[in-house]
């Protein structure tokens, strides 16, 4: 359930610099409890499940001349800027005229009426970002005009600034590929995922590769569970503080649910700095 409507619009209203945790961030307004989502399964996004509808209203489809390119999540800037947290990898070579971000759906293949199409007016780079090594994969794109948050299946995301905990179970939704060959998900997809430790991710990927300061990793040692290609940009999100907060962004990895290859993500703490700055300048 969401925060009370007044309070929310009353907070986004004052014209307040913004912060990455505002009232009534990362959690759904169509009764969807978070605590029955799965810790760990180990059934063949790739090998997960659908979600249940708008159960992640901050959840953005960013489509490239009509074609679903990545995901995003809906953050909420100072005064009536409007911003969506994504993956640097995803505007290389592009314009922003190209791009339109999708909120409010489920299933990208129609036109529901729970959903909006916004125009992008600028897309900001992380400085640190580098297109080889893929540290500091951030962006965020802001909106030209201001969603109908006052809709159920749209809402803001929650960035975290905690570092991830090695161990814990978390979560990443999309609508990209759910197989290695295969064609994207018509519907939002939902896969559970263990963060591993920073020393794991090190030892499989190698310290010239796994950028420590910028990156966390999450997955399955055995596979069978991965983000893949076109969900780039969409979060990785645990339940904390009885809300889920966004802890990382899809950044890349070594196939989709290949063993021994888990899917690599832009750390949100490592960012954090960065985002607050420029949704509140």
């Amino acid at each position: 359930m969401k925060a009370p409507l007044w309070s929310v619009l009353l907070y986004l209203a004052s014209g307040v610099s913004s912060d990455l945790s505002p009232p009534g961030c990362g959690i759904n307004d169509v009764g969807f409890d978070y605590t029955t989502l799965p810790k760990v399964t180990r059934k063949r996004i790739i090998g997960g499940e659908i979600a249940t509808p708008h159960s992640f209203p901050w959840l953005a489809a960013l489509e490239n001349r009509g074609i679903l390119h990545c995901g995003g999540s809906l953050l909420k800037g100072s005064s009536d800027r409007w911003f969506v947290l994504t993956a640097a990898h995803c505007f290389h070579g592009t314009s922003a005229s190209d791009w339109k971000v999708r909120l409010g759906v489920h299933d990208i293949s129609k036109n529901e009426s729970s959903s909006e199409s916004i125009n992008v007016k600028t897309a900001l780079i992380h400085p640190q970002y580098d297109t080889k090594t893929l540290t500091y994969d951030i962006a965020l794109i802001e909106l030209s005009s201001a969603p109908q948050l006052s809709r159920p299946e749209i809402n803001i995301g929650c960035v975290s600034g905690d570092v991830a905990k090695a161990g814990e179970v978390c979560y990443v939704a999309g609508w990209g590929v759910i197989s290695s060959e295969g064609d994207i998900s018509d519907v939002l997809q939902l896969i559970e995922k263990p963060v591993l430790s920073q020393t794991q991710c090190r030892d499989i990927f190698g310290s010239n590769t796994f950028h420590e300061d910028s990156m966390i990793c999450a997955g399955f040692i055995e596979g069978g569970k991965d983000s893949c290609t076109r969900d780039s940009g969409g979060p990785l999100m645990c339940y904390r503080n009885n809300r889920m907060e966004i802890i990382g962004i899809v950044s890349w990895g070594i196939g989709c649910g290949e063993p021994n290859s888990p899917g690599v993500y832009a750390s949100a703490s490592a960012g954090k700095q960065w985002i607050e700055a420029n949704i509140n300048s």
